[in-house]
C-alpha cells in the first residue's frame, strides 16, 4: 500500500502528527508521545466487537464497529482537517488492523495524504522494548546524587538549558521520587507511557554525556527499565551533591508549597497522615505547623528525622563531590568538569 509507513519511515516526514484510533483505555495503557486520541469505537463497542471477534463472528464485529463509526464520522472528518493543517498525518491502531486501515483508505479515497503505521502500536511497543535494551549503552552517564533539597533537579534544569543532554527521570515520570512526590502534579503516565517518553529523549541525544539524576529504579508507580538504571548505577561517573540545610529547606519550600495553593497544602497534609512509622502526635504538631505557616519546620524535621534517616553511601565511590550554593553555578562548574559545550 502506498501509504503504509514505518515508525523509522516516518521520521523523513514533515512535521508528523500520530493518530490514536483506539479507544480511550487502549490509549490510556500506552501510545505514542505526543499522539492524539481520535477513537473510532469507543470502550464499550470495542469491548463488544472484541467479544464477537473472539466467538469468530467477524462479519457482526465489523458491522458493531461500522454503525459506531457511521454516526460519528462527520465530526471525526472534521477533526481531521483540523489536525491536518500543518502536520502529515500518521494513523495507527493495534496493530494496524481494520481501524486504522479502513480510515487511511477513506481519507486517501478523498484526496488526502495519510499514512498508517505499519504493525500498529503492538509494532511501535516492542521496538521501545528493543530500544530500552540497546540505548543506554550508548551514553556516558554523569549521575548527580545527594540527599533531598539538594537541588539536583534544578541543577540538570540549568545544564540542559545551556545545551547540555538531560535525561530528566522525575520530569518524565511526573513524580519527584519521594513520598511526598506526587503533591501539585497530577497522574503520573503508564509505565508503558514512561518507556516511550524515555525513548524518544534518548534518541534525540547523540553518543557522549548525559546527566542524569541517581534515582531509585521506583518513581512513584513508575519503574526505570533495568538496562537504563544499570547503566547510570554503574556509571564511573558518580557526583555528589550537597548543600547547607537552610538552602535545602528553602529550595523544598519554594517547590512544594505555594502560600495561595490550598490544594496542595491539603495534599501535603493527606500523605503527612499515610506515614505509617511517624507517630500521631508528631503528625498533629505538623499538621499544626502548617496551618499556622510555618513550613520551614515541618521541612526541617522531615529532613533530619526522615529523608537524612533513609539515606546511605554504603561503598558508593564519587568521582566528584560539590556543595550546591548556586544550582546555576553548580551547573556550569559540572559543564566545566566534563567537557561538553
Amino acid at each position: 500500500m502506498k501509504y503504509l509507513i514505518s515508525y523509522q519511515q516516518s521520521k523523513s516526514l514533515l512535521n508528523p502528527l500520530w493518530i490514536d484510533v483506539r479507544s480511550p483505555k487502549e490509549f490510556a495503557q500506552g501510545h505514542l508521545p505526543n499522539a492524539i486520541n481520535l477513537p473510532v469505537m469507543d470502550d464499550s463497542t470495542r469491548h463488544e466487537v472484541g467479544t464477537l471477534y473472539s466467538q469468530g463472528q467477524i462479519d457482526q464485529a465489523k458491522q458493531v464497529g461500522i454503525n459506531f463509526m457511521s454516526g460519528i464520522l462527520p465530526t471525526f472528518f472534521q477533526h481531521i482537517i483540523t489536525a491536518s493543517h500543518g502536520h502529515t498525518l500518521i494513523f495507527y491502531c493495534k496493530s494496524g488492523g481494520f481501524r486504522s486501515s479502513s480510515i487511511v483508505g477513506l481519507l486517501d479515497g478523498l484526496g488526502l495524504t495519510v499514512y498508517q503505521l505499519a504493525g500498529g502500536y503492538q509494532a511501535y511497543r516492542q521496538r521501545v522494548l528493543a530500544q530500552l535494551e540497546v540505548l543506554p549503552h550508548h551514553f556516558q552517564f554523569v549521575s548527580l546524587d545527594g540527599m533531598t533539597g539538594t537541588g539536583k533537579t534544578l541543577i540538570l534544569k540549568h545544564i540542559e538549558a545551556m545545551g547540555g543532554q538531560v535525561l530528566d527521570l522525575e520530569g518524565l515520570a511526573n513524580h519527584r521520587g519521594s513520598h511526598f512526590g506526587q503533591i501539585g502534579l497530577g497522574q503520573q503516565p503508564s509505565q508503558a507511557n514512561y518507556e516511550a517518553a524515555l525513548i524518544n529523549k534518548l534518541e534525540s541525544f547523540q553518543p557522549g554525556i548525559v546527566f542524569i539524576e541517581g534515582e531509585s529504579a521506583s518513581i512513584g508507580k513508575v519503574h526505570t527499565p533495568h538496562t537504563l538504571y544499570q547503566a547510570y548505577k554503574q556509571s564511573p561517573h558518580q557526583v555528589y551533591i550537597d548543600s547547607p540545610i537552610d538552602l535545602r529547606i528553602e529550595r523544598i519550600e519554594d517547590e512544594y508549597i505555594n502560600a495561595s495553593d490550598q490544594k496542595n497544602l491539603a495534599e501535603i497534609k493527606e500523605s503527612l497522615n499515610r506515614m505509617d512509622k511517624m507517630n500521631p502526635q508528631r503528625k498533629a504538631m505538623h499538621i499544626e505547623s502548617l496551618n499556622q505557616g510555618d513550613h520551614a519546620s515541618v521541612i526541617k524535621d522531615l529532613i533530619l528525622s526522615y529523608y537524612d534517616q533513609h539515606y546511605t553511601l554504603k561503598n558508593k565511590n564519587f568521582e566528584y563531590q560539590i556543595i550546591n550554593y548556586s544550582s546555576l553555578d553548580t551547573a556550569r562548574a559540572l559543564i566545566d568538569l566534563y567537557d561538553v559545550l
